[in-house]
């Protein structure tokens, strides 16, 4: 990890992006961290996507709260037997 002011990303553009692939670099405004240059590619975009969507996270915390108040989840026999009740709904 390191840090780079606005002046430097202004000049080392293509430099600190070479560099951001070995290490997480904090941009800072007048010493102050403002944004991080972290390295993505291909193969981690969809990964780095989801783990930093808003909606997708507060979805996982909704579900892990729901989880811990009903007692750690149910049995996948009783999932089985839900979905296809829901099923037999649907097709009705």
């Amino acid at each position: 990890m390191r840090f780079a002011g606005v002046k430097e990303l202004k000049q080392k553009t293509m430099e600190l992006l070479k560099e951001s692939k070995g290490e997480d670099i904090f941009i800072t405004a007048y010493g102050k961290p403002v944004a991080v240059l972290h390295h993505v590619d291909e193969e981690n975009i969809e990964d780095y996507l989801i783990e930093n969507d808003p909606v997708f996270r507060k979805r996982i915390e909704e579900a892990w709260a729901e989880y811990l108040t009903q007692g750690g989840g149910i049995r996948a026999e009783e999932l089985l037997a839900e979905l296809d009740k829901q099923m037999i709904h649907e097709k009705a």
